[in-house]
């Protein structure tokens, strides 16, 4: 008897832990894969509507990299929009895999 709690006990917990990484890997998946594209779009903005105030850092963290320079050169408006749409996407879907996890633990602590 004492196997099988503890056999449920660690399944909820290690769903908890999957969920809470999940959940969790949305900041730094934003700050890596969406950061070349977030500041040439940010570039692009700038050329477009005028200058940003410089102390929002959702617009200047990735600003002035060589990557997202380059990137601003390379593709167009349309072009970093799908790969921000893209990459946002994959955000969404991790974090919607990551809450459909932990209600599952949840759910599986209520019995």
């Amino acid at each position: 008897m004492a196997k099988q709690w503890r056999e449920i006990y660690l399944d909820g917990f290690y769903l908890y832990i999957l969920a809470a990484i999940l959940n969790a890997s949305g900041v730094p998946y934003a700050l890596t894969f969406l950061r070349r594209t977030n500041g040439a779009l940010s570039r692009r903005a700038e050329r477009l509507a005028g200058a940003h105030v410089p102390s929002v850092m959702a617009l200047t963290y990735a600003f002035n990299e060589r990557r997202s320079v380059e990137r601003d050169r390379t593709f167009t408006t349309v072009d970093l929009v799908r790969r921000w749409m893209w990459h946002n996407s994959v955000r969404t879907a991790v974090l919607v895999v990551g809450t459909v996890i932990g209600a599952m633990a949840v759910a599986m602590d209520a019995y």
